[in-house]
C-alpha cells in the first residue's frame, strides 16, 4: 500500500469508526470515547507521518496530506498525542515536539476531566530519559496539575435539578463548561443550546470547545452558536477574536468578519497561514466573500509556497481596495 493510499485509509476507517453509535467511555479518562486498538494504531500511524513531515522526511503531497491528517485530530487523540510526544522529544528536531506539545496543551487545558488530567501528568515524559525537551515535558505536566486544581476548586457539575430532571437552565457558568467535557449526545446538545443563551467570554471560551467534538451534529451546532455570540460583539472585540488561542474561536470570528465585510482584510489575509485548517478556510471564503465571489486562492490542500503566494495576491488586492 502506498503513502496516498494509506493516508486515506487511516482518515477514512478512522472518522467512520468514530461516527459510530455510543461509545464506552475511556477506562483512563471518562471524557474520552474508548477506541478499538485497531483505531489507536491508526492515530499512532497519524502522528508519527505528521513527525516524518515536521522533520523533512515527507515532502509534497504526502507531507502535506500528512500535516493535514494531523491537525484534524481531535480530543479523543489525546492518549495518541502523548505517546506521540514522547517519541518526538527523543528526536533532536525540535518543531514535532513543539507542535504536538502546543495542540496537547490547548486540548488538556480545556478539559475538566480530573482522571484526564491525571493519567496526562503521569504519561506525559515516560520513559523518555535525558531529551532537549525536557522544559516542554515539564511545562505540559505542571499545566495538568494546575488545571486539575482549578477543576476541583470549581466543584462537580449538576447535572439534573431537585426534580431529578436534566436541567441545564438552571447550571451555573462553571457546571456548563464542565458538562461541554464529560456530556454526551443529546445532553450536550441541550448544554450547547442553553450556552447559546448566555452571554460573555466563558460562553465563547466553552462553545469553542464543544465546536472541537468528535459528534459531528454537536460541532455543527456549537459553531452556529459561536458565530451567534461573536455577531454581537463591538468590532474592535470581533478584531482581537482573530488573535484567539481557539482555532474555533478564529475560525468563528473570520467567518462573521466576512459575513459583514468589515475592513478587516490584512487581519484575514494573515489567516490564511494559520496551523489550523478549519481557521484557514473561514479565512479564505470570508475573503472570498469581500471579494465579491472572486477567489484570489489557496487551493484547500496548498502547502506553504501556495498559500505565501496567494497572501501576496490578496494583500495586492487589498491595497487597490484602500486597505492598508
Amino acid at each position: 500500500m502506498n503513502a496516498s493510499i494509506l493516508s486515506l485509509a487511516l482518515v477514512t476507517v478512522l472518522g467512520a469508526g468514530l461516527s459510530d453509535s455510543p461509545r464506552k467511555p475511556n477506562p483512563f479518562a471518562p471524557s474520552l470515547p474508548q477506541l478499538s486498538d485497531d483505531e489507536e494504531d491508526k492515530l499512532d500511524q497519524i502522528i508519527d507521518r505528521f513527525i516524518l513531515q515536521d522533520t523533512g522526511h515527507l515532502l509534497g503531497e504526502e507531507g502535506k496530506r500528512a500535516r493535514q491528517d494531523f491537525d484534524k485530530l481531535g480530543p479523543e487523540a489525546i492518549p495518541a498525542l502523548i505517546r506521540g510526544i514522547n517519541r518526538a522529544a527523543k528526536i533532536e528536531h525540535s518543531c514535532p515536539a513543539v507542535v504536538i506539545a502546543r495542540k496537547l496543551g490547548r486540548m488538556l487545558n480545556a478539559s475538566s476531566d480530573t482522571e484526564l488530567l491525571d493519567y496526562a501528568r503521569e504519561n506525559i515524559g515516560a520513559g523518555v530519559g535525558r531529551t532537549r525537551h525536557q522544559v516542554v515535558l515539564k511545562d505540559l505536566r505542571v499545566m495538568c496539575m494546575l488545571r486539575k486544581s482549578e477543576v476541583m476548586r470549581g466543584g462537580a457539575t449538576r447535572t439534573i435539578n431537585p426534580a431529578g430532571e436534566w436541567a441545564p437552565r438552571s447550571m451555573s457558568m462553571k457546571e456548563l463548561t464542565e458538562a461541554v467535557q464529560k456530556e454526551r449526545g443529546a445532553k450536550l446538545k441541550d448544554v450547547v443550546n442553553e450556552l447559546g443563551r448566555r452571554k460573555g467570554e466563558e460562553v465563547i471560551a466553552a462553545l469553542g470547545a464543544a465546536a472541537n467534538s468528535y459528534e459531528e451534529d454537536i460541532q455543527k451546532l456549537a459553531r452556529t452558536q459561536l458565530n451567534k455570540q461573536l455577531s454581537a460583539l463591538a468590532p474592535e472585540v470581533l478584531k482581537d477574536k482573530l488573535q484567539d488561542d481557539r482555532a474555533e474561536v478564529r475560525a468563528a470570528a473570520a467567518r462573521v468578519i466576512g459575513e459583514k465585510k468589515m475592513r478587516l482584510g490584512n487581519e484575514l489575509i494573515d489567516l490564511l497561514t494559520d496551523e489550523y485548517d478549519q481557521v484557514r478556510d473561514a479565512a479564505h471564503q470570508a475573503l472570498v466573500k469581500m471579494n465579491r465571489g472572486a477567489d484570489l486562492g489557496p487551493a484547500k490542500d496548498a502547502g506553504d509556497t501556495e498559500r505565501k503566494d496567494a497572501q501576496k495576491k490578496w494583500r495586492e488586492w487589498w491595497l487597490r481596495q484602500g486597505g492598508q
